[in-house]
């Protein structure tokens, strides 16, 4: 079992009790369990047979025992008899917006609802009204919740298709009949909603691949299509795309498959200075190499993945002026993270710990406001206790990394903060964030937003559409007048790169970098090892054309707390 599995199990368990009406610390404990073990770097099962899995942060005697037995049986009796007892359909429930827990447990139990279209029709029929707090209104609500959550079901998140296309690329490795493997299509770009999962494959013939497909366990089907297209459908529900050339054409392949077809209609029609295909040569050479040969024979350079979308890249790369997109190498830290002084699982000094180990220059400490109750969040008594801490540890580690004293402020429902602008304003760094009340009209959250930008003490305007991957789509709101006043009032704009948010999207994000706007590539982390859970923020970054002078937090550390200084 892989880590991430185990993890999915783990989840699984967390949704069955909260359908079920669990205690809320359990339900959290087993959350917060599934969260460690997708971020750990090692496998689990390595860890377990050292005898260290209690080592692990909030590994306690229960959960270890759990994971022995996922371990040694690819499940454990407490998650079958939750699936036994509560109809799978119900956890897709908990996923609707202001729908929540008791909600749904009420429906199932009161109305006999077990999946979404029993619940779409208890609304149709008005017989949802019977449920406590449920009226015409609601009602409304509901099914246009049902109806947006319909939509989003279409797509898969980034991080989910990723990890499946991740994994079954390594599967076809390891058959031994492909001479190379690699991801595509729109995870390759790094879109953050992906349609398809869809691989490329070099190998000797089609019917090899199609023979090593059908004795791969998980395969229930394989369809093979003109043109070198597979089609696999798999035993877990999931369906792929897998692209197949020869060993030498797997270079041409990878251009094909990953671009926009806008990008590619534009890329073949210029003419070729070389009337020559391509060819990878040895299967291990760099795949940059190799695409970069096709790209140099229509005179360009390397186009990056990620901008193939036909936003200009082609004609930038022409003209000499494609920027050099920001990577993980050029990050000197991270601006929002969170500590036991919130809702963060670890001490500010092993978050300090950690943001050295990763090489950082400095490191926010910017926990919760007390707007947020579930969070703990601070008030000014206990801002101020943390700021003292913070000087102490600065003085203690000699500023390496630096702590920058910060607050995650809550922006309240009419547009004003969290914490009084005396407080903030004494602040190192100040991120401004909606979490509550997300269901106003575009006017007024719009309005709501721009009174916090434009009290001056904004630094960073934190993951600024409120969306939630797959679970809750963005609030309505006018992003043209927030990037106007983030112009006027030299706010910075958060990509949060935690993997259910990636927001902003790369969309909003090249929109923002044509303003001139700044912004800051954040991991949101509320535990050590997710301090350098960048990537899929990166992706966005990338598909946003940034590079590190675009982002505040790869900038040095004179250039950063200059700008700080300056916009106050």
């Amino acid at each position: 079992m892989n880590n991430y599995s185990i993890a999915e199990v783990f989840s699984g368990i967390a949704d069955l009790q909260e359908v079920e009406g669990e205690n809320q610390f359990k339900i959290r404990a087993y959350r917060n369990a599934a969260r460690t073990i997708r971020a750990l770097t090692e496998s689990l099962e390595a860890v377990a047979e050292r005898g260290s899995l209690r080592d692990i942060p909030g590994i306690g005697e229960a959960i270890e025992a759990k994971i022995r037995e996922i371990l040694a049986t690819g499940t454990c009796r407490h998650y079958e008899e939750l699936k036994e007892r509560v109809p799978a359909g119900l956890v897709e429930l908990l996923r609707i917006p202001g729908f929540g827990a008791a909600k749904v447990q009420a429906a199932w139990q009161e109305l006999g609802v077990t999946d979404l279209d029993s619940l779409e029709a208890a609304a149709q029929t008005g017989s949802i009204r019977s449920l406590p707090g449920m009226g015409e209104r609601s009602e409304e609500s509901l099914l246009e919740a049902i109806a947006a959550h319909r939509v989003r079901r279409r797509v898969t998140p980034i991080f989910i298709a990723d990890h499946a296309a991740r994994l079954f690329a390594e599967t076809l490795r390891e058959t031994g009949s492909f001479h190379r493997v690699e991801v595509t299509g729109e995870i390759r770009r790094m879109k953050d909603r992906v349609q398809r999962i869809e691989l490329a494959a070099a190998a000797d013939s089609e019917s090899a691949a199609v023979d090593a497909l059908n004795a791969i366990l998980d395969v229930r089907e394989v369809f093979p299509e003109p043109g070198g297209r597979i089609t696999v459908w798999l035993r877990s529900g999931r369906d792929l795309l897998l692209h197949l050339s020869s060993p030498e054409a797997f270079g041409a392949l990878m251009i094909r498959t990953t671009g926009s077809p806008e990008h590619i209609e534009k890329l073949l029609a210029r003419p070729k200075r070389e009337e020559r295909e391509a060819s990878s040569g040895d299967p291990d050479s760099s795949l940059v190499a190799v695409e970069g040969e096709i790209y140099a024979a229509r005179g360009l350079p390397w186009i990056p993945a990620e901008v193939r979308e036909d936003r200009g890249e082609i004609e930038a790369a022409e003209r000499g002026e494609l920027p050099t997109l920001i990577s993980a190498s050029d990050f000197k830290g991270i601006l929002h993270a969170h500590s036991t002084w919130s809702d963060g699982l670890a001490s500010l000094r092993d978050m300090a710990a950690a943001a050295r180990e990763a090489g950082y220059v400095y490191h926010g400490c910017t926990d919760h406001s007390k707007a947020l109750g579930i969070t703990r969040g601070l008030d000014e008594v206990r801002l101020r206790a943390q700021m003292a801490e913070i000087d102490a540890l600065n003085a203690e580690l000699g500023g390496n990394p630096l702590l920058l004293k910060g607050i995650e402020c809550d922006i309240l429902p009419d547009g004003t903060l969290d914490l009084s602008l005396e407080v903030l304003d004494e602040l190192d760094i100040v991120v401004a964030s909606v979490h509550t009340q997300q269901r106003m009209d575009e006017e007024t959250m719009t309005a709501r937003i721009l009174r916090a930008l434009e009290s001056g003490v904004v630094d960073i305007l934190g993951h600024p559409t409120g969306r939630l991957l797959g679970a809750r789509d963005p609030y309505p709101v006018a992003m043209e007048r927030i990037f106007d006043a983030a112009v006027e009032h030299s706010v910075a704009l958060e990509i949060n790169a935690a993997q259910d948010r990636l927001d902003l999207s790369g969309e909003y994000a090249f929109q923002a970098r044509e303003r001139g706007i700044p912004m800051s590539v954040n991991t949101d982390a509320h535990r050590p090892e997710l301090l350098t859970a960048l990537r899929f923020g990166i992706g966005q970054a990338r598909r946003a054309w940034l590079t590190p002078d675009d982002v505040l937090n790869a900038w040095s550390v004179d250039r950063l707390l200059g700008w700080l200084r300056h916009r106050r």
